[in-house]
């Protein structure tokens, strides 16, 4: 048999289909590649996966049902819940971290959701004020056994901004107000939206430029301190959102600027050195890794699969539910799809979707 039979004819349609379902990304479009034949073969999407615990999921809240689902990034798939949760309806996701969700209901209710056992753990009501607090954070899962689970909320109209602060199994809210403008007159932040909490009580807020440093202090009142300077006007006006991530290899943080209305982005690298921030543009995620953004909950993970070295995922969707990710080398959005001849891609955002309620979070094992 020649050569080119055996690639025309050896292989059963049947075989290859079930070939293409268990490849994924780049694995895919390098098998669609082969020849011909494997390209215009009949593709089987791949199996509905379960929740990984090696990648982030997205998930969405439809507000309005209390139904939630969950996109799986490297098997391009939706999953729902099916069923309405009643907690959730009129509610809103603020943070996350590991298998939970901090959400608040309304103008004063807050408490802890995780979608992945549909367990609730009740916060106090906020008191004094209504939330009108536009970033929130919290240190650790609430159910931790070594660690005391904090949580913050951010207001930036404050000089400094204000904060709310409980400690999870207190019955009341600390509201910390420290209006000093003599000392912070040259220090504001412009509403950066998922904060970051490292260890030591120490909270980080990337901006356009600066960073604000929260101290949560046991036996005092909180502390800022601000660093940095603002980029020019110009590049200011042109953000449109920011997203930041822990950076743990490097000790510091990754923001991440989605500019103008195109979409443009730049990643910058944040970093304490003694009291001096440095910042760097980077245009490559060190070690191929992979990152997920969203506002409350952004993750950096060593390469998650084949193809997704140096991409960043951004909470949007192409075409029926089809995921974004956006390549750093190349400066595009793709979106692939294993039913479509053709990926998608664009070097802009204009036919994307943003879903309102939405949040990057993981399954993890106690």
């Amino acid at each position: 048999m020649e050569c080119a039979d055996l690639w025309s004819d050896g292989i059963p349609s049947e075989i290859l289909g079930l070939i293409s379902s268990r490849l994924i990304i780049a694995e895919y479009f390098v098998f669609r590649a082969v020849c011909k034949r494997w390209r215009y073969a009949p593709m089987i999407p791949p199996p509905r996966p379960g929740l990984s615990e090696k990648w982030p999921c997205l998930m969405t809240l439809r507000g309005n049902t209390g139904i939630v689902e969950f996109f799986d990034p490297v098997y391009n798939v939706v999953t729902t819940t099916g069923i309405p949760i009643p907690k959730l309806r009129g509610s809103r996701i603020r943070s996350s971290k590991g298998n939970w969700l901090l959400m608040s209901h309304g103008n004063h209710g807050m408490f802890f959701f995780n979608p992945f056992s549909n367990d609730i753990i009740e916060l106090p009501d906020l008191e004094e004020h209504e939330n009108y607090f536009s970033s929130w954070t919290f240190s650790c899962p609430p159910d931790s056994s070594s660690s005391v689970c904090i949580v913050v909320g951010i207001d930036f109209d404050g000089c400094p901004p204000d904060a709310y602060i409980i400690k999870v199994g207190e019955t009341s809210w600390t509201f910390s107000y420290l209006y000093d403008p003599d000392r912070y007159k040259c220090f504001k932040l412009t509403g950066c939206n998922n904060p970051i909490f490292f260890k030591n009580n120490i909270v980080y807020l990337g901006d356009e430029g600066n960073l604000g440093v929260l101290t949560i202090n046991e036996s005092s009142i909180p502390s800022w301190e601000f660093y940095g300077s603002y980029f020019r006007r110009r590049k200011q006006k042109s953000i449109q959102h920011v997203y930041t991530v822990e950076d743990v290899d490097n000790e510091g943080m990754l923001v991440v600027f989605l500019c103008h209305q195109e979409g443009e982005v730049e990643v910058w690298r944040y970093k304490m050195n003694g009291k001096v921030l440095e910042r760097e543009q980077i245009t490559s995620l060190d070690n191929n890794k992979t990152l997920f953004v969203s506002s409350g909950g952004s993750y950096l993970k060593t390469c998650v699969a084949q193809g997704l070295g140096n991409k960043i995922f951004f909470p949007m969707f192409h075409n029926n539910n089809k995921g974004v990710f956006y390549c750093l080398a190349n400066c595009k959005y793709f979106c692939f799809d294993y039913l479509d001849i053709k990926a998608y891609s664009s070097p802009n955002i204009f036919n994307l979707v943003r879903p309102r309620s939405c949040i990057w979070t993981e399954s993890m094992n106690d």
